[in-house]
């Protein structure tokens, strides 16, 4: 899904001299300069908790986890967010308002997730449609539905030529849904809402879904309708 050039970009955009950065991925895919990285090793007993605990005694100012995978690695860096560090990293959800719900799964206190979290960000990767064939079109009905917020006149489609070896994408772009945990958020969290709930509110507070950031790249001529429906299984 692209977690990886994300959490490197973010990086990168962060870094500077006076940073102290230091990650623990599983593997180290890129080597990033002026950036300390550690590789877990679970042969050995390198685990991304054990990998956490030994860099904090490095006192880094930014902290990139590769993935939060149980409970011990959550609440590591939990508690280092809640000292000061500011801590990056991933999990394996739906969406954004999952990711809250999947740490209190993990056994988190709802209210150290609450106090600990800043933002969440859930993507997907779709096909870019080919800018030499892709072909514009007037849509149906149906599909005009799916668009309920937005005014489409037309959209695109694949055709294939040889630039794109007849499959109508060339190359790969992000949709995206940015969840801010700001203090109202903080307060919902605390009264033990589902996931369901909790993206209802982030919603309403202005959250673009990736449903939503998709069709508006399929609106753009980014992508095709058909490619957002297989990516995030619209109706």
């Amino acid at each position: 899904s692209g977690k990886t050039t994300t959490l490197y970009s973010a990086l990168n955009r962060i870094n500077s001299a006076k940073r102290n950065i230091i990650t623990v991925e599983d593997p180290v895919e890129y080597q990033l300069k002026g950036i300390g990285q550690l590789n877990v090793n679970p042969k050995i007993g390198l685990t991304f908790a054990n990998g956490l605990r030994s860099i904090l005694r490095q006192d880094p100012d930014i902290i990139m986890v590769g993935e939060i995978r149980d409970m011990e690695t959550a609440e590591i860096a939990i508690h280092a967010s809640l000292t000061g560090h500011l801590v990056i990293s991933t999990l394996h959800t739906n969406d954004a308002p999952t990711a809250i719900t999947r740490l209190v799964d993990m056994g988190i206190e709802r209210f150290l997730v609450a106090s600990s979290l800043s933002a969440v960000v859930a993507q997907r990767l779709v096909r870019v449609l080919c800018q030499y064939c892709k072909e514009e079109y007037i849509p149906q009905t149906d599909e005009i539905s799916a668009f309920k917020q937005y005014s489409v006149q037309k959209l695109w489609k694949p055709v294939g030529c040889e630039r794109c070896f007849k499959s109508g994408y060339h190359g790969r772009t992000g949709i995206f849904e940015f969840l801010i945990v700001d203090q109202d958020m903080h307060s919902v969290i605390l009264k033990n809402p589902d996931s369901s709930s909790l993206k209802g509110y982030a919603i309403s507070k202005g959250m673009k879904t990736l449903k939503n950031d998709g069709l508006e790249k399929a609106a753009a001529g980014i992508t095709s309708l058909e490619e957002i429906i297989r990516v995030t299984q619209i109706n």
